[in-house]
């Protein structure tokens, strides 16, 4: 029964399924997204998915100021303290490769 009642709060953002609302500026999101994705494509997730996170890591620390938290991956779960308007998740299909992406300092 719970799960009939659970509503999809996924919603399409520049290529990703965002789970929603995002508690950050869009900007921001659709840089989040944009990076996560180049990085993907250029990687093997099963071989380099700790690389792609460092690499997306890097990125959002340069551009949006550190500190940072990537976890990728196809089934993970999280609690975590973040800082106001800057958290994301988000998953691409159909590899269902999801990114939870998060600021604390």
């Amino acid at each position: 029964m719970a799960s009939e009642e659970r509503k999809d709060n996924k919603k399409p953002f520049k290529g990703a399924k965002v789970e929603w609302p995002a508690d950050m500026p869009d900007d921001m999101l659709e840089d989040a997204i944009a990076i996560s994705k180049k990085t993907l494509d250029e990687h093997d997730f099963e071989a380099d998915g700790v690389e792609i996170a460092r690499k997306v890591k890097k990125h959002m620390d340069e551009k949006w100021e550190p500190y940072w938290h990537v976890f990728l991956g196809k089934s993970f779960g999280c609690h975590s303290v973040h800082e106001r308007n800057r958290f994301v998740y988000f998953t691409f299909e159909p590899s269902k490769i999801s990114f939870l992406i998060y600021k604390a300092s």
